[in-house]
């Protein structure tokens, strides 16, 4: 009941417990489901960044760099990985859990 309080009451939908439960299911529809939903994730930071300008601004820096070769599994097992090591991060909204699995696999370079 509280959770259910809270999802209305702060919009989140999806919370990275939500995903990590999603994600290790072993049916392939849940599978299929988890990597749509991570990459999704992904390509809206990557173009929400883009809609505001890059990452020059004094607030706004690259938060992952995904390396051409990433492959959906990759991407995956990163945010498991993330979650289960912070089990803090299951609270938080889907996207910034995300965020920072990706940000601890595929941290940016200097300058990227």
């Amino acid at each position: 009941m509280r959770r259910r309080a809270r999802r209305a009451a702060d919009g989140c939908r999806v919370y990275g417990g939500d995903l990590n439960k999603l994600c290790t299911k072993t049916d392939v529809a849940s599978r299929s489901a988890c990597a749509a939903y991570i990459e999704g994730a992904a390509d809206g930071v990557f173009n929400t960044i883009d809609a505001i300008g890059g990452t020059t601004g004094p607030r706004v820096g690259q938060y992952f760099c995904l390396p051409p070769e990433a492959r959906s599994q990759q991407l995956t097992d990163a945010v498991r990985k993330y979650i289960a090591d912070n089990p803090n991060v299951a609270g938080y909204n889907a996207s910034t859990a995300i965020s920072l699995g990706l940000g601890k696999a595929f941290p940016c370079k200097s300058g990227s």
